[in-house]
C-alpha cells in the first residue's frame, strides 16, 4: 500500500527560550506554503514501533505518572506519526527577518493600532500587572502581538503528537527512517552534530510531554486534545509546558494556572519578564537582555523592541 503524505511547511518563527523554553513566533505575512509530497513508502513504514512507545511510556511512569493513564494515552489513535514535525523543529524554528528588513520580523502595521486598542481595552488588568511585576502594558502587549497576534492566531497542531514525534527520535529505527527520507534535502541530518542535537531534542520533548500531561490534569483537559504550535508551545503567550510549570501565574485568581486563559497568559508574561530582569527604567541593553531570555533570537528581540517603542509612542 502506498500512502501520500501532505506536508505542510509553515514558515514561521520559533525561538528557543531560556531554561528550555520555546516560543511559537508567527512570521510577518505568515506564509503557509503547502507542498504535496508523494512519499513512496509503505504506510506501515512510518511508525514509532512498540519498543519506542514502551520506552517513552516507561520514562513517563518513572517521573511519577500513573502507568495505566500513560499506556492509555500512547495507545490512543489520535497520536499520529508526523515526520514533518521533526523537520520543522530541526530546520525551520528560528525567527527570520524580511527581505526589506533582515533584522526584523514582518509585523503588519495594523497591529500597532490594534495593540494600542488592546492596551486601552485591558487597561485595568495591565495596570495591575505593572504594579505587581513592574512590566508596562506595552511590553506585555508587544509579546502578545508576536506570539499569538493578540490571542487571535489559530493553533493548528496537536501538541501531544508533536512532542511524541520528537521524543520518538530516541528510537534509532525511527530516526533512521527520517534520515533516509529527508537527508537528500537536508544532508546535515547525517552529521554527528545534528544527530546529537536530535537526541537532545528528543529527551527535551519527553520532559515536555510529562509537563503537558500535568497541565492537562490541572486544567481538567484531555492532553490529546490540546492544540498549539509545531514546537509544542501553548496559549496566547506560547509557553512550553515546563516553562509554564515554572513561570505560570494565576492571573484571574480562580485558583487555576491555565496557559490558555488570557489573564493567566498576560500575568505569566509579566512574571517571566520580571524574573528575566525587565525594568521600565532600565537601559535599552538591559531590556534587550530580558527579551533575549524570552526568545534567544536577535531578530525576535529587535521586533519586540520595535513594537514596544511604537506602542509607547502617543
Amino acid at each position: 500500500m502506498i500512502r501520500p503524505f501532505l506536508m505542510i511547511w509553515l514558515y514561521c518563527e520559533v525561538g528557543v527560550k531560556l531554561k528550555s523554553r520555546e516560543s511559537y513566533v508567527k512570521k510577518s505575512k505568515t506564509f503557509l506554503i503547502v507542498t504535496l509530497v508523494m512519499t513512496l513508502l509503505p504506510a506501515s513504514a512510518w511508525s514509532f514501533g512498540e519498543t519506542s512507545m514502551k520506552y517513552l511510556s516507561d520514562r513517563l511512569v518513572e517521573k511519577g505518572l500513573e502507568k495505566d493513564h500513560v499506556q492509555a494515552l500512547f495507545s490512543d489513535p489520535r497520536i499520529s506519526v508526523k515526520p514533518e514535525i521533526i523537520i520543522q523543529n530541526l530546520f525551520h524554528s528560528s525567527p527570520k527577518g524580511t527581505k526589506e528588513q533582515p533584522d526584523h520580523m514582518y509585523i503588519d502595521p495594523k497591529y500597532i493600532a490594534k495593540g494600542k486598542e488592546y492596551i486601552i481595552e485591558n487597561a485595568q488588568v495591565l495596570s495591575a500587572l505593572e504594579k505587581r511585576f513592574g512590566t508596562s502594558p506595552q511590553i506585555v502587549t508587544a509579546i502578545l502581538i508576536v506570539e499569538s497576534r493578540l490571542n487571535t492566531y489559530p493553533m493548528r497542531y496537536n501538541v501531544f503528537s508533536a512532542y511524541a514525534n520528537l521524543a520518538a527520535l530516541l528510537d534509532p529505527d525511527y530516526f533512521r527512517q527520517i534520515q533516509e527520507s529527508y537527508a537528500k534535502k537536508y544532508p546535515s541530518l547525517r552529521d554527528e552534530a545534528m544527530v546529537s542535537r536530535a537526541q537532545k531534542k528528543a529527551k527535551w520533548a519527553l520532559n515536555e510531554l510529562y509537563h503537558l500531561i500535568l497541565i492537562a490534569r490541572d486544567i481538567n483537559a484531555d492532553p490529546l486534545a490540546i492544540s498549539g504550535s509545531f514546537a509544542g508551545a501553548l496559549g496566547p503567550a506560547q509557553f512550553i509546558p515546563s516553562s509554564f510549570a515554572e513561570y505560570g501565574v494565576d492571573g484571574d485568581n480562580d485558583g487555576i494556572r491555565d496557559p490558555f486563559n488570557i489573564s493567566d497568559a498576560m500575568a505569566s508574561i509579566a512574571f517571566y519578564m520580571k524574573r528575566a530582569g525587565w525594568k521600565e527604567d532600565a537601559s535599552e541593553e538591559r531590556k534587550r537582555t530580558a527579551i533575549w531570555c524570552y526568545n534567544r533570537s536577535k531578530v525576535y528581540v529587535n521586533t519586540i523592541m520595535m513594537l514596544y517603542e511604537n506602542l509607547s509612542s502617543s
